[in-house]
Parts: C-alpha cells; sequence; structure tokens
C-alpha cells in the first residue's frame, strides 16, 4: 500500500483531492492494529507513510521521517484508519453489486431474447438460468425490492402473454387440418409440388444417330426382327417422346412395357394415389406404396409407376406429374410430345385429350376397360398417303363416335361396377404395341378399326370406324371448339376424375341433401326412419348399413307402393348409395310421386350425400 500512492489508490483509480478530504476528515480513534498485515521487511509497521509506535493509541504522522524527496507525497498520504475503513466500504460496495446483478439476471427466462424485439439491443443476451420467485432477503443492490418485483411481474405477464397468442395460434393450425389434410401433407403434398414443378423440365428429345452398345444388348431381340423394326425401328423409338395419362389399370402395362422398349422419354399424368384396391389390376406398383385404410394416403401413381419404370430399365427418361389433366394444361403437354397414349378411366378427360390432338395435330392411342370387356383404337393419326386423294381422307375421333357427353355413362366406373384385373392390363399391351406402331410406322395402324374384347368367350372383333362426322365439333371444317376453353365449356355436367356428375342445383333442396355425419346423428339419437340401399345387391352384399332395405335404383319405380308402406305415412325416408349418385336420383323419384300426389304415405325423403 506504501508504493506509488500517488498514481493509485487502493480504488485503482487516480486519486482525487475530494478523496484526500474525505480521507482527512475520517475518524482516528479506532485501533488498527487488528487490520493491518505486517511488513517482512522490519518490526515497525507502515501503511500509506504511516509508522506505529510502541503505544498502540498514539499515532504520528511521518512526515518528518521521510526526506525532501517524498515531500510531493506527504499531502497524499492516508492514516491506517481511513485506509481500513475505505477499503472494507470498497469491498463491501463490490460484493452486493455482484450478489445484487447476478439475482437480477437470473430472474429472467432463458427464451426471453428470442421473443422480445430488438434482442440484439437488450442487455439480456447472455443464457440465463432459470426464474426465481423472488430475491433472497440477504442480497441487496442499488434497486428497491419493490421495484424489482414491479419489473418481475411486468415481464412474467409479457411472457405469460406470448405464450397464450402462441397457444392459440397452435390450437388454429391443429383445427383447421383433419388427419386426412395431414396424412396427404406428409405423404403427397411434397410430392405434387415436385412434380408440378417437372411440368416445364420436360426434356426435348434429339434424333439418335446411332446406338451404344449397352442399348444394343438391351434391345438386341427386337432388334433382330425383320418385319421394318430392327435398328431403324430402335432409334426412332430412343427419339421419341411419349405422354401417357392414366397409370392404373391399364397404364401399367403400357408404362411397363414403353420403358422396357427403350422410348427416348416418357411422361406420366396421374394426380391419384395408390390403394389397396388397385393391386389386383394395377401391376406396376407394390403393397408398400399403398394406403391400407381409409385415412391413409399411399405414394401418387405417378411417382410409384416412375420408380417401377425406372427400375425395370435405368436408361429411360421419365417424368412424374402429380397432377389432374385440365383444359388449362391439356394443350401445354399434348404439344410437347409425339405421341398420347389415353389410359384413363374417366369421359372428361378422354374428350379434353381428343381436342387437345386435334387441335395440336398429335396421334392418341385409345384404350378402355370396364367389367370383362375392353376397347381399343387409335385417334388422329395420318398414315403416309400414297396419293393427295387418300391425304384428304379422315377417320372418326372420338367425339365423331360420341357427339354427345352422356353424363349418366359417365358415371360408370371400375369402382361401381367391378373389372377382371387381367383385362386392363392386356387392353394395356395392346395400347403399347400400337403406340410402337405408330412410332416406328412398321404394321396396320388402328386408326380406323375398333378393337372390341371380350374376356369371358376371349374374342376379339373388329369394327370398321365411320369416317368423321362433316359436322364434327372439333375435327370438321365447320367446328365449334377451336381452343381448350370452348372443349371445357362443351363438358359441363360430365363426369371428371374421381368424381361422378352430381344433381343439378334445383333438382333437390339444400335440406334433402344430408352429409354422412348428420345421418349417423339420426342412428345414434335412435330416430325412427326408412334405409333405402339403391345399390345393385351384388354391392349390397358385400357390406351394408343394419337395419337397410335393398331396393336398387332400376326397380325403385315400380316399387313404390313397397316405400309406402314402409314408411307408414311417418317415418323420414333415407337414401344411400356408395357415392350418392344413384341415391340422389332415388330421392328425386320419391319426391316427385310425393309433389305429384300420386302417392300417399310417404313423410319425407332425404339423400345421403
Amino acid at each position: 500500500y506504501d508504493e506509488d500512492v500517488e498514481a493509485a489508490s487502493i480504488l485503482g483509480v487516480a486519486r482525487s483531492a475530494g478523496m484526500s478530504d474525505w480521507e482527512s476528515n475520517a475518524g482516528g480513534a479506532d485501533s488498527v492494529g487488528g487490520g493491518l498485515v505486517s511488513s517482512p521487511r522490519n518490526s515497525s509497521r507502515r501503511v500509506g507513510g504511516l509508522r506505529r509506535g510502541d503505544n498502540r493509541g498514539e499515532h504520528s504522522v511521518a512526515a518528518d521521517v521521510d526526506d525532501e524527496s517524498q515531500g510531493p507525497r506527504k499531502n497524499h498520504h492516508r492514516s491506517p484508519l481511513s485506509t481500513l475503513r475505505l477499503f472494507r466500504w470498497w469491498s463491501d460496495v463490490v460484493s452486493r453489486v455482484s450478489r445484487s446483478a447476478s439475482s437480477l439476471l437470473s430472474q429472467h427466462s432463458p427464451n426471453l431474447n428470442d421473443i422480445l424485439d430488438g434482442a440484439g439491443d437488450s442487455p439480456l443476451e447472455q443464457p440465463r438460468r432459470g426464474v426465481q420467485d423472488s430475491i433472497p432477503e440477504d442480497q441487496g443492490g442499488p434497486m428497491s425490492i419493490d421495484d424489482r418485483e414491479q419489473e418481475m411481474f411486468a415481464l412474467r405477464q409479457e411472457v405469460a402473454s406470448l405464450k397464450k397468442k402462441l397457444q392459440e395460434l397452435e390450437n388454429e393450425k391443429e383445427v383447421n387440418n383433419n388427419p386426412h389434410s395431414l396424412q396427404t401433407q406428409n405423404r403427397g403434398i411434397q410430392d405434387i409440388q415436385n412434380a408440378l414443378a417437372e411440368i416445364s423440365d420436360i426434356p426435348s428429345i434429339t434424333t439418335i444417330q446411332a446406338l451404344r452398345p449397352d442399348e444394343i444388348s438391351r434391345y438386341s431381340r427386337q432388334l433382330l426382327l425383320n418385319d421394318g423394326f430392327g435398328v431403324a425401328g430402335q432409334q426412332k423409338l430412343l427419339s421419341t417422346s411419349i405422354l401417357v395419362i392414366g397409370a392404373g389399370g391399364i397404364g401399367s402395362t403400357v408404362l411397363l412395357y414403353l420403358a422396357a422398349a427403350g422410348v427416348g422419354h416418357i411422361t406420366i399424368v396421374d394426380y391419384d394415389c395408390v390403394e389397396m384396391s388397385n393391386l389386383h389390376r394395377q401391376v406396376i406398383h407394390k403393397d408398400a406404396d399403398a394406403g391400407k385404410s381409409h385415412d391413409q394416403v399411399g405414394m401418387n401413381k405417378a411417382l410409384s409407376a416412375k420408380q417401377a419404370m425406372l427400375s425395370l430399365n435405368p436408361t429411360v427418361s421419365c417424368t412424374a406429374l402429380a397432377i389432374m389433366i385440365s383444359a388449362e394444361n391439356a394443350m401445354e403437354l399434348v404439344s410437347q410430345h409425339d405421341v398420347v397414349v389415353d389410359a384413363c378411366d374417366n369421359p372428361r378427360t378422354r374428350y379434353l385429350l381428343n381436342d387437345a390432338c386435334i387441335l395440336a395435330n398429335k396421334p392418341l392411342v385409345s384404350g378402355s376397360a370396364m367389367g370383362t370387356e375392353g376397347q381399343l383404337t387409335v385417334y388422329n393419326y395420318s398414315p403416309p398417303a400414297e396419293s393427295p386423294e387418300q391425304k384428304m381422307k379422315r377417320t372418326a375421333c372420338y367425339r365423331c363416335l360420341y357427339p354427345n357427353p352422356n353424363p349418366a355413362e359417365g358415371c360408370k366406373s371400375c369402382s361401381d361396377n367391378g373389372v377382371l384385373g387381367m383385362v386392363p392390363g392386356g387392353i394395356g399391351v395392346l395400347q403399347a404395341v400400337e403406340a410402337i406402331k405408330v412410332v416406328t410406322g412398321i404394321g396396320s395402324i388402328m386408326h380406323d378399326r375398333l378393337l372390341m374384347y371380350d374376356s369371358l368367350h376371349c374374342s376379339f372383333l373388329n369394327v370398321k370406324k365411320p369416317p368423321a362426322r362433316p359436322k364434327c365439333a372439333v375435327c370438321s371444317q365447320q367446328a365449334t371448339i377451336n381452343t381448350m376453353e370452348d372443349s371445357q365449356k362443351s363438358l359441363e355436367n360430365v363426369r371428371g376424375p374421381s368424381v361422378c356428375a352430381m344433381p343439378a342445383p334445383g333438382d333437390l333442396s339444400e335440406e334433402q341433401n344430408i352429409s354422412c355425419i348428420k345421418y349417423n346423428e339420426v342412428r345414434r339419437n335412435g330416430k325412427p326412419h326408412v334405409l333405402l340401399d339403391v345399390r345393385v345387391p351384388r354391392q349390397y352384399d358385400m357390406c351394408s348399413l343394419d337395419g337397410s332395405i335393398n331396393l336398387p335404383l332400376d326397380q325403385l319405380e315400380t316399387k313404390l307402393e313397397m316405400v309406402a308402406k314402409l314408411s307408414k305415412g311417418e317415418l323420414p325416408v333415407y337414401c344411400l348409395c356408395r357415392r350418392g349418385i344413384a341415391s340422389a336420383e332415388a330421392t328425386r323419384i320419391i319426391q316427385k310421386s310425393i309433389e305429384n300426389g300420386g302417392l300417399d304415405g310417404k313423410h319425407s325423403v332425404y339423400n345421403i350425400a
């Protein structure tokens, strides 16, 4: 303590005159003997330029001991009492401030910086410990207890408010998302987004001038064909792009055989997902890809098909699009390919593809299967003409054969009428053959014939197609469909993918269409009623609700008296089918009989949609 006191005090900073004045006024009656450390240099004790004599109660200033060279320092020398009191006071202040600061910092949540605005400017940027309820009483500090409690209360209120807001947002998200949409997000949404991004990335195919050694090895058996295929045919295949719509029962075999044959690029379009009921006929998909229950969504069919194709032939180029064909994208997709293969299962898509192929001048290989029968033909194919007269001849397009879309016919599907699994597979094989023939130009193309296959009798019937209709809406000189928007307008009330034509808005009142959930409440409450299941007997035998009565739709009009007896003039009648289409028609028939007064004894009728 006795060295360089003029430069630094016990505080570690330059001394000032004010501090010297404070020291000079400090009391001097207390003994400092117990608070000083003995110097090892001599028996006398010097502290801050002071010497302690034999008498502990008397003190003398050491100015007479110091020589003149120490003169400038004597005015800065302290008494031992003032030095000790200053040391004790400063030690106590530092200790109290340190404990108080640590306690205040420990009051804040570790996550507070994450939720406060301007965290970068906050003094609470270092990791915090857990929240304490209060500051211990033995800790002091410059902040009073009341002030600390007010700050703690304000911070806790803010954190509680933020936690409440976060919980509300989480609850809102959970309410808006039902289990089905969550499953779709987990397994399907990312796949669909990736597929949509590829629609503009369909590669252009360059003409193949020579076959690689691996291609010669892979396709050697078809290169040996002497019916016009050979090396030239394989080069045409490798230089061709084919668009396949549908990766279901027909599309499964089409895609596998086109990939195996070595088509240059194949684009697969199917928005649907794999289900267990698909696997008996859609052989391109695996059991692991299928949804095992109503709430479980399987893999997208286009993506599943792509995986199977690449496993069969890794050299083939594939693009999988998990989208639905519409008037907005049909023309763009068709125009980017050389051949289009229709392997869909609904009339709306067939009409759209036919119109797009006519407008884009692309050949369309079309196939369909239902029950135990199938059909196959080729539309919009122009064979090499030997004369100008032959070139002018056109064969019928899809609209020429079916000029008026039939909504009732569109409601027929495999899910409603059933299908023998091998039938669509066989039609798909024949479509793949026709597509290869169109590309290579070999053989006789089915552009002027319609093939009808009956699997139960193993019979193939070739029907000559009529010529193009002079007033066809899309392929004639007087065509009224000149754009895909025109095509879309002509297809109102025509069933699209997985959606049957619904009743017109004016046919049934809003009260007459009830959901399955509302009808379940009727059953739970035990309300007396009549449940009519208007499906065909084979569907009713597969599964049915307890207490239901099977009355097929085609027999309803002749058995209205039976319905009247069942309702007893009091009980409401609920009509049920698989998809709410046949039941809607049954509801209209019963409602019409009530309004016409031709049949009494019915209270009310509802459609379970």
